[in-house]
């Protein structure tokens, strides 16, 4: 898996890069502790529109999800 594939830009080579571990752990929320699983339907247009907008900034989609909550449970 690489690195984008965590919401981590990466460079043009492969190579570990100083902070990535610790990048991938807060992208997908390990240092808040135990995860769960969401699961939201969504439909097909805009699915592809998130995907595309995402990849096009090199974050996930998953990274932008919890972003939103943590946001929005911090408002």
């Amino acid at each position: 898996m690489s690195d984008r594939d965590w919401g981590v830009p990466s460079d043009e080579t492969d190579e570990p890069t100083e902070g990535v571990e610790e990048a991938k752990k807060a992208a997908l929320g390990e240092d808040e502790g135990e995860t769960k699983r969401l699961n939201v339907r969504v439909p097909a247009p805009l699915y592809d529109r998130f995907k595309d907008k995402a990849d096009s900034e090199g974050r996930t989609m998953t990274w932008l999800v919890l972003q939103f909550i943590r946001d929005y449970v911090t408002e």
